[in-house]
């Protein structure tokens, strides 16, 4: 197997300039894929799509569900685990290899996580420049969120386009080349359910606080057993339910209540609508509770295995006390006001590399005739 290979379809056209967007989680993606987009729509800059990261076909995968595909997928010979230092040593090479053999003008990162701290290091060694979406520093702490906090600072070092979510941020010496564009998952397009779709809103507009469940071993019915009683004690509280435990017992008396939807599955597209907007995450699934610190939602792990980092946003806790723990995080939510999106979040971020390429005179999105 090479290094590398193109599973979907063939590249764009050419263009002067390249950017590659590179993932290596699904909160990652979450973010980028709207930006492949609004790069496709302008059709001024050539944009690829690499998955990667330890796991890159579940990367790939989620490219795939949020309706990019993705260009590039970086294969591993093996999964490395999730320790930094193996994450690091498995992308570096094969990093390096794709950016040899792609030669792009640009590479785009997200966040702080492993991935994006290795694609930053090995392109700077290739004198290639870094835009870091979502950059600074997100808090005071370099130990929290533990490792993505000193990632970012160290990405802050060597990128050459900072784009913030919200101006600047807390100690954050990025310099002058620091645009506001706002959190691109707002630019994703809403959940094709109208259930969902509503539940985000309501939650946007300040209305309801989310708790998302994906449970499906029988050993986390009593959690779902206790789901109503959260209904019961707050009422701006709303519910999702899903996974295989949603036709026992448990599940249909929730399902029975107004305020909560419970469906045996969810598409990805909504599942990380729905994540993003919840004030706290509840599964007995490791890869998604993982996920979760990521789409900016504290995450209750239900009788995993997890050990605890500096600054977790992840608790591990047995079925029987889910409920406690949930209402601790619930009554001292530590997130801010949701953020308002208007959709243009991508678009500003197309319109940021575009400047940086000399492409456009101003680094803002010009306002079409329709906005004035």
């Amino acid at each position: 197997m090479t290094a590398f290979e193109r599973l979907i379809g063939d590249l764009p056209d050419d263009h002067e300039h390249d950017v590659l967007l590179i993932a290596g989680t699904r909160p990652a993606v979450a973010r980028l894929a709207p930006v492949a987009t609004a790069i496709a729509g302008a059709d001024r800059i050539r944009g690829l799509t690499v998955a990667t990261g330890p796991d890159p076909m579940a990367t790939h995968d989620a490219f795939e569900a949020l309706g990019v595909p993705a260009d590039i997928t970086l294969l591993l010979r093996e999964h490395p685990g999730y320790k930094p230092a193996a994450v690091a040593s498995a992308l570096t090479a094969k990093l390096d290899e794709l950016m040899v053999e792609q030669d792009p003008s640009a590479v785009m990162i997200y966040g702080g996580d492993m991935t994006a701290l290795i694609a930053a290091q090995v392109a700077f060694w290739r004198l290639i420049p870094v835009v870091h979406l979502q950059a600074g520093v997100a808090t005071d702490d370099l130990l929290c969120p533990f490792p993505e906090e000193a990632n970012r600072r160290v990405i802050s070092q060597l990128a050459s386009l900072f784009l913030t979510t919200s101006g600047p941020t807390l100690g954050s010496p990025l310099g002058p080349n620091v645009l506001q564009v706002g959190d691109t998952i707002g630019a994703n397009p809403p959940p094709d359910d109208l259930r969902f779709a509503k539940i985000v809103m309501r939650v946007a507009d300040g209305k309801s606080r989310l708790v998302v469940a994906g449970l499906d071993s029988p050993s986390s019915a009593e959690a779902v057993a206790d789901l109503p009683a959260l209904l019961a004690r707050d009422d701006d509280l709303e519910v999702v339910l899903f996974g295989d435990l949603c036709g026992d017992d448990e599940a249909e008396v929730l399902a029975r209540h107004e305020r909560a939807v419970v469906v045996p599955h969810l598409e990805l597209s909504e599942l990380v609508q729905l994540v993003a907007a919840a004030s706290v995450l509840v599964s007995d699934d490791p890869d998604l509770v993982v996920d979760a610190p990521g789409l900016g939602t504290p995450g209750v792990l239900v009788d995993g295995r997890h050990v605890a980092e500096p600054g977790d946003s992840i608790r591990s806790v047995a079925g029987r006390h889910v409920l406690d723990d949930v209402w601790r995080i619930l009554d001292v939510d530590p997130r801010p006001q949701p953020l308002v999106y208007d959709g243009k979040e991508a678009e500003r971020a197309e319109a940021a590399v575009a400047w940086m390429f000399g492409l456009s005179p101003f680094p803002q999105l010009a306002p079409r005739s329709s906005d004035v």
